[in-house]
């Protein structure tokens, strides 16, 4: 049976996105909360946007506060810092788009 690796979330950008240039083009980061309701605690994001065919990193979109709604998958990530390794997962987003208001759990 194949795995199944992909999410949607709606939730608003904690700050604004970050932006790198690549070899391959621009990359996006930034952070989403998710709201699941009254006295439940947020879940806060990380997602990364690479530069993919089709795929326009909406740059007025990713500002503080905008609602989105994301669908991606999960991908594994390691970076070396002061000779020790640290393991992490990738929220890689393979489409985004504004959400309408009251959509992101409030």
């Amino acid at each position: 049976m194949k795995s199944v690796n992909t999410f949607s979330l709606t939730g608003r950008l904690t700050a604004d996105a970050r932006f790198f240039d690549s070899k391959n083009g621009k990359i996006a980061r930034f952070s989403i909360a998710h709201n699941f309701g009254k006295g439940d605690p947020a879940l806060f994001v990380d997602a990364v946007i690479f530069p993919r065919k089709g795929l326009v990193i909406p740059e007025d979109l990713l500002v503080k506060g905008s609602p989105v709604q994301i669908t991606g998958y999960l991908k594994p990530s390691s970076n070396v810092k002061d000779g020790k390794t640290y393991n992490s997962i990738d929220w890689v987003i393979t489409s985004i788009s504004s959400a309408d208001e009251g959509e992101d759990g409030e």
